[in-house]
C-alpha cells in the first residue's frame, strides 16, 4: 500500500517549477532546460520528507470509483459493512 502523500511528490514537482520558472523572469534571466529537472526533484524531494515527517498534513487522493450492483455480480443488499481501524496508524514503510 503507497503512503497517503507519495502521489503530492509529483505535485510538490510541478510546484517548484512553476516557482523557480516565475523567479527567473522576475530577474530577466532565461529558464535553461536542465532547471525543469533539478526543480523536480528539488520540489519530489522536499514533500517527500515532509511527508514522512508530518504524513497527516496532505489530504487523501481517492482513486476508487463505485461500480454499480448489477456489474460487479453482487447481491442486491446494502448491508452495513464498512471498514473499521482499530490502533494508531501504521508508520510509512513498516
Amino acid at each position: 500500500m503507497i503512503p497517503i502523500w507519495f502521489p503530492w511528490i509529483f505535485v510538490g514537482g510541478l510546484i517548484f517549477i512553476a516557482l523557480s520558472f516565475v523567479a527567473t523572469k522576475y530577474k530577466d534571466k532565461q529558464y535553461r532546460s536542465i532547471q525543469y529537472l533539478q526543480d523536480f526533484i528539488s520540489g519530489a524531494i522536499l514533500i517527500g520528507f515532509i511527508g514522512v515527517l508530518v504524513p497527516d498534513m496532505f489530504p487523501k487522493f481517492d482513486f476508487n470509483i463505485p461500480i454499480p450492483i448489477q456489474m460487479s455480480g453482487g447481491s442486491t443488499d446494502m448491508g452495513s459493512d464498512f471498514d473499521l481501524q482499530v490502533g494508531p496508524p501504521r508508520l510509512a514503510g513498516r
